[in-house]
Parts: C-alpha cells; sequence; structure tokens
C-alpha cells in the first residue's frame, strides 16, 4: 500500500500553528458567524424571513381581532391580549388545545379564517424549510455545496493510486473522525461509491477544477491543515497534468500560507516549479520503480520487505517518532539502545535541522578592511548573498553510534503503531 511522505520538523511546527490558529476562540467564532450568515443568505434566497414574518403578522392581527370580539363577555377567556396571541399561536399551527374558544359568532369566523391561513402558511413554512435542506443535501452530493469544516485534509486531483491514499489516511485517522475533501471532476455517483467503500470516514466532495480558487474555497481550503494535490490523470490528459499541480499549489498557498502541502508530479524536471511555490514535500511518481524492479533481479525480497515497511497492515513499518526529551545530547546508540528496550522499534536515522552557510562564513575570520567594506555595502543594498538558502533539514541514516542527538531533531525507526 502507498504511504503518505513523513513529515519534517518544519511541517509539523506548521501543523501545530495551524491548529492553534484554529483552536483559538476568536477563530472559531469567527466561523460560526460565517455559518450563520450563509444559512441566512441561503434562506433569504428562499424568501423564507418574509414568510416568517407574514405567519407572525396573521398570529398578532388574529388574537388582535379576537381579542377585541371577546374581550368583553363575562367568561373571561380572552380577558388579555396575551391569552388572544396564544390562542391565535395555537390555532394556526392546528394544534388546538381546546383551552380558549370563541364564544361569539364573529369570533368564531375569524377563528375559521385563521384556520385556513394557518395550514396554508404553515404548509407553506415547513415545505419551504424542507426544500432548503433537501436542496443542500442533494447540492452536497453532487459536490456543488460549500463545505464548512475545520483542521481537514484536501485532496486535489484523482488518479488510480488515490484511493490507497484515502486507505492510508483511514489508518492514520483511526480513533478519530477527521474530514477529507476530495476536489475533482469526478461524476457524483463515483463518490458515492467512494463513500460507501470507506463508511468510517468524514468524506466529503466538491466537483470543478482544484486550480480555480473559488473551487478550493467551497472545499474551505483556507481552513484545512493539510493539501495534497495528486497528479489528475483520471479526467484530463496526461500531458498537463504537472501544469494542473503547480497552478493548484500557487493558488492553495495563496488562500492558505501556512497550509501542509504534499505534491506528486509525473516529470521529475517540474520538482524545482513546486518547490518554488513552497510545496512542503514533493513525490515523483514512479521514481522507485526502476531501483525495486533493479534490486529484484539480484535481491528478490528486497521488493517484498520494501512493501512491508511502507504497509499500514504491516505489524512493523516506517515511522516517524519525536525524540524523547531526556536525549537530547545524547549518542544515536543511546537512543537505539532505549527504543530497542522499551520496545518502540528499531532506530534507523534522524532527521536533522542544519544551517546553510551565511556571508560570515564565507569571509575570512580576520576583520580585514576588504571584508567590513563587503559586508557594508551587502548592508547598503540590502541584499542577502544566501538569500533564500534557509535552513535545511537532512535524513542521516544510520550516522553511527557516536552520533550526537540535537534539538528540533525526529527519529525514524521501524516498529508497530502501538510501540
Amino acid at each position: 500500500m502507498a504511504r503518505m511522505p513523513m513529515a519534517s520538523p518544519q511541517t509539523i511546527r506548521t501543523q501545530k500553528a495551524v491548529a492553534r490558529k484554529q483552536e483559538h476562540p476568536r477563530g472559531r467564532k469567527a466561523s460560526l458567524a460565517f455559518k450563520a450568515r450563509e444559512l441566512y443568505l441561503e434562506l433569504k434566497r428562499e424568501r423564507l424571513p418574509r414568510l416568517v414574518v407574514f405567519v407572525a403578522l396573521l398570529v398578532l392581527i388574529g388574537g388582535l381581532a379576537v381579542f377585541v370580539t371577546e374581550r368583553r363577555l363575562q367568561s373571561g377567556v380572552f380577558s388579555r391580549l396575551f391569552d388572544s396571541i396564544w390562542w391565535a399561536f395555537v390555532t394556526i399551527t392546528t394544534v388546538g388545545y381546546g383551552d380558549r374558544v370563541p364564544a361569539t359568532v364573529p369570533g368564531r369566523i375569524l377563528a375559521i379564517l385563521l384556520m385556513l391561513l394557518g395550514i396554508v402558511a404553515i404548509s407553506t413554512l415547513s415545505g419551504t424549510i424542507a426544500s432548503i435542506f433537501v436542496d443542500r443535501k442533494i447540492r452536497e452530493g453532487k459536490g456543488l455545496q460549500e463545505v464548512n469544516l475545520r483542521s481537514h485534509a484536501v485532496i486535489c486531483g484523482w488518479n488510480n493510486g488515490a484511493e490507497r491514499i484515502l486507505e492510508g489516511l483511514g489508518h492514520l485517522y483511526r480513533g478519530g473522525k477527521r474530514g477529507v475533501i476530495l476536489v475533482n471532476e469526478m461524476d457524483p455517483e463515483e463518490f458515492q461509491g467512494l463513500g460507501a467503500r470507506h463508511p468510517a470516514m468524514d468524506l466529503r466532495f466538491v466537483r470543478g477544477d482544484f486550480g480555480n480558487e473559488k473551487v478550493l474555497r467551497r472545499a474551505a481550503i483556507q481552513n484545512a491543515a493539510t493539501a495534497i494535490l495528486l497528479a489528475d490523470t483520471a479526467s484530463r490528459s496526461v500531458a498537463g497534468a504537472d501544469e494542473r499541480t503547480i497552478l493548484a499549489a500557487l493558488a492553495v498557498k495563496a488562500l492558505n500560507s501556512g497550509i501542509v502541502t504534499i505534491a506528486e508530479v509525473l516529470n521529475r524536471d517540474n520538482e524545482q516549479h513546486l518547490r518554488r511555490a513552497n510545496v512542503d514535500e514533493i513525490l515523483v511518481n514512479g521514481e522507485f520503480n526502476g531501483f525495486l524492479l533493479a534490486s529484484a533481479a539480484m535481491s528478490p525480497a528486497i521488493p517484498t520487505v520494501t512493501k512491508e515497511l511502507l504497509s499500514f497492515e504491516s505489524r512493523n513499518f516506517l515511522r516517524q517518532i519525536q525524540i524523547p526529551p531526556g536525549f537530547i545530547g545524547r549518542t544515536f546508540g543511546e537512543l537505539s539502545e532505549h527504543l530497542m528496550r522499551t520496545g518502540a522499534g528499531v532506530l534507523i536515522g534522524v532527521l536533522a535541522e542544519e544551517s546553510k552557510m551565511s556571508l560570515d562564513d564565507i569571509l575570512s575570520e580576520g576583520s580585514s578592511a576588504i571584508d567590513a567594506f563587503i559586508k557594508q555595502k551587502f548592508a547598503e543594498a540590502e541584499l542577502d548573498v544566501l538569500e533564500g538558502e534557509k535552513d535545511d533539514y537532512r535524513i542521516h541514516l544510520n550516522p553511527g553510534g557516536d552520533y550526537v542527538i540535537k534539538d528540533n531533531e525526529a527519529a525514524f525507526v521501524i516498529g508497530s503503531a502501538a510501540g
């Protein structure tokens, strides 16, 4: 089974920052206000507010008319205006408790008119409300309804391997039902089949071009935690798949700069464009096929072992874990021994943060006049000689037992999820 790429420390920090922002009370209030406004606009399009006002006026006018007609009777049934309004409301909703009944002929004629108008008004009101929610459900099934989720995953595009990603996300989200929104141009019937095959997932669908900002907004990309951009070969030609992925990456980052993005490309030459779009992780489709096929020729078991490590069904698979705080500053060998002893897994490497070279590293150690002049000119021009060359993250597989564990590093282990 295909596995999702493991996040770097930078990606993890981004996810935590996005989660904190989305869990902030102001963020929740803004989301509730947006949903309320959206519902109001939809009700307004169906003229529901006018219908509600009409029903309210009908109750008030009917109650007032009966109060004027019946208040002089000695029975005192309608001696108070509130009692008359209560009766009108009970009558118009066809509840009819019978606790208050008009005694005069004009009062009973008013009651008949109120009953007839009430049946029409309440039927129209309930029918309008029902049609709004039914229409929303139909639009949602067709992928035309705006989705309101937070901290969810958005999968843009579709291809033959996309359903394996859903299976992988199902394993990752096990124990917590996080939302997953598919943004592509598949038929609604095909999406219904996906929902039936993955009933444990909160699966949603937005139909349209995932490079279009309006379509991405319908998928609530501005509130999403993760975006997976697939090489879309299911609905369009393979030739322009990478171009669509690059445009989608730019659109996603423009709408949500803090989102974690993972992109798939068919042509390795297009990887550089995605890096310029600040995509966090990039996978080249089929880049490991040559290695697996060549390895199988010499060692037939290597592809089987690789599939075992990359499968969620396996008892032991490749995982990324946080290094225990007590092991910062200690050696790779000590950490390896600890993880083996506790049953967490077999340590195979670390993800390390490494700083790039600065201007001070390039210039000589001495404070010569030439060095000072160079630094001054760069400062005056407001230029960075190594602009874009920020801290990098490198994977060190089996760095040796004497390798010292540093802060902000993560460990790669082979072990079970419960380990």
